[in-house]
């Protein structure tokens, strides 16, 4: 099977079909792909979080362009609050 078949294939699962197949795809990629330059427990860290919120979905928040406005001025505080102490 070609990589465009292969493309393809994927592209014709439902969304559910595809969000298990990349997920599968991600924990087996070392196998075949290499490794990706992440550190074990860092890999693992990111599965457990990203298990943390298949199981709870009612976690993740909406990033908005207001939310991220306030990430930033939050960031900018946090910084100018450091510099202050040096």
């Amino acid at each position: 099977m070609s990589v465009e078949q292969l493309e393809q294939s994927v592209l014709q699962l439902s969304e559910a079909e595809r969000r298990q197949f990349a997920e599968w795809f991600y924990e087996h990629e070392n196998e075949f792909a290499g490794p990706a330059g992440i550190h074990p427990e860092v890999q693992a860290e990111i599965l457990r979080r990203r298990a943390e919120v298949a199981a709870h979905p009612e976690l993740l928040e909406p990033v908005t362009a207001e939310s991220f406005e306030k990430l930033k001025r939050k960031l900018a505080d946090a910084r100018s609050a450091q510099a202050s102490a040096r």
